[in-house]
């Protein structure tokens, strides 16, 4: 018997452990739920004071967009495979992304994008400098993704450099083959 409950008090605690490791116990879900109020608020006053900027452009889905500079190449379409340089803010300033820092552009499929920069990356020239004030919505939602919270709303400074064609599939020899049935 003596057993039994020592077994069970150990399950107890290892449910506990792995439960506080994903973010599952009351006071994370709790924190969670008041920090993307929190976001969601923020978010609504910034797009709010920055819909009233010169320049911006207020699409669908509360998308706020402000060209910096007209391209003059060519449109990708959704299929397209982009060459962009791009900078990603929290709407308090802190940057969370950047391909400047290594000056390193990003070779994305449109396709595989946040909603947001799909819906403008199929409506802008090559060579076109903006910026986006993107909605939870239209970027990674209540959920948050890595660095982004819950209901974020997210500034992004996006150049498109160039449309590429996709990169050529990887070529497994026979040991990296996938095992049939898993």
């Amino acid at each position: 018997m003596l057993k039994v409950i020592i077994g069970s008090l150990i399950a107890l605690v290892l449910v506990w452990i792995f439960a506080q490791s994903l973010g599952l116990t009351p006071e994370q879900v709790e924190d969670k739920v008041l920090l993307a109020q929190l976001n969601e608020e923020a978010g609504l006053a910034y797009r709010e004071q920055n819909a009233r900027r010169k320049g911006v452009v207020a699409l669908g889905g509360g998308l706020q967009v402000e060209i910096l500079r007209q391209g003059s190449g060519a449109v990708p379409t959704h299929e397209d495979w982009v060459v962009v340089h791009y900078k990603g803010w929290h709407v308090d300033g802190r940057l969370f992304e950047s391909t400047y820092r290594l000056d390193l552009p990003g070779n994305v499929p449109v396709m595989r994008t946040i909603p947001a920069w799909q819906q403008v990356l199929t409506q802008v020239e090559v060579g076109t400098l903006l910026r986006l004030v993107v909605p939870p919505e239209m970027a990674y939602g209540g959920g948050g993704a890595g660095q982004i919270g819950p209901n974020e709303t997210l500034i992004f400074e996006i150049e498109l450099l160039d449309i590429v064609a996709p990169p050529p599939p990887v070529e497994r020899d026979a040991l990296q083959q996938p095992v049939p049935g898993l």
